[in-house]
């Protein structure tokens, strides 16, 4: 069974990121997924006495609140035979999830943000940027401006490297699997194209049953170049490994990313190594 766990914050964006998520597996059979509905709520720094208070509220309000929202989630036709606990924790977004990790691995975070565009809002150091950067899951975060419905094809932007996490990398292709996805393995490069034939060789193993094909395109610019593939080519959800990298790398890397922010309004799944 794999176990998927649901961000929420009671928002609008967050009902609608969920409920276009759960729609997608609504016709599978609820043996194949567990869902866990999620709110993380912090106690302002106030005085003791007082902070206990706070928390009795908070905590109260929490477990009203979620129910309130999976009962609006299960009015959604089929979705009321999927199986959804409940869950209300007190803390940190990411050390929540970790210790949540801990007790039952988790497969997929799922999240809504609110804007038009992902990538620009992971460069604002946000919370969605916290939980994209530090979790060790990967996390599909849906923009509000987005119906996100299962797609046919999904584009995984790599720099010919393969992911050395094979656990995490086979939860992205239990992914693929799980949307009957068409996997575009995607290279943008900027000189001369690199050596190939090892990679894909590597990369087809781990591949097995997913219908998948290799693309090479050079462009001065790796940003605008995704962009394109990505819009020439009709693609539902672009998929990236996030590296623990050098702070050079993270502020090349981000320049990247502030290019693509200004065009790219599609879901992102991040893979961690």
């Amino acid at each position: 069974m794999k176990t998927v766990l649901l961000l929420t914050n009671f928002s609008e964006t967050s009902r609608k990121a969920i409920i276009s998520f759960l729609k997608i597996h609504a016709g599978q059979s609820i043996d194949e997924f567990k869902f866990l509905l999620l709110n993380v709520y912090s106690c302002p720094k106030t005085g003791q006495s007082q902070m206990v208070k706070f928390d009795d509220v908070l905590e109260q309000y929490s477990k009203q609140d979620l129910a309130i929202e999976y009962k609006k989630i299960i009015e959604t036709q089929g979705l009321d035979k999927l199986d959804i606990e409940l869950l209300s924790r007190q803390g940190d977004l990411v050390d929540i999830v970790e210790r949540i990790n801990i007790d039952q691995s988790v497969d997929l975070i799922v999240m809504g943000t609110k804007g038009t565009n992902i990538l620009r809002e992971l460069l604002l150091g946000s919370e969605t940027d916290r939980l994209v950067r530090l979790s060790r899951n990967p996390v599909l975060v849906i923009p509000e401006s987005v119906d996100f419905l299962k797609p046919k094809k999904v584009v995984f932007a790599t720099e010919l490297k393969e992911c050395r996490n094979k656990e995490e990398f086979e939860k992205l292709t239990d992914i693929i699997r799980s949307f009957n996805a068409e996997l575009l393995v995607l290279n943008v490069y900027k000189d001369v194209q690199p050596p190939v034939a090892f990679f894909e060789e590597r990369m087809k193993k781990s591949l097995t049953g997913i219908k998948h094909s290799f693309h090479y395109l050079k462009d001065d610019d790796v940003a605008k170049g995704i962009t394109n593939f990505v819009h020439q080519n009709n693609v539902g959800l672009l998929s990236m490994v996030d590296r623990k990298v050098n702070l050079l790398s993270k502020l090349f890397r981000h320049s990247v990313t502030n290019k693509l922010a200004s065009s790219a309004e599609i879901p992102l799944l991040i893979i961690h190594e």
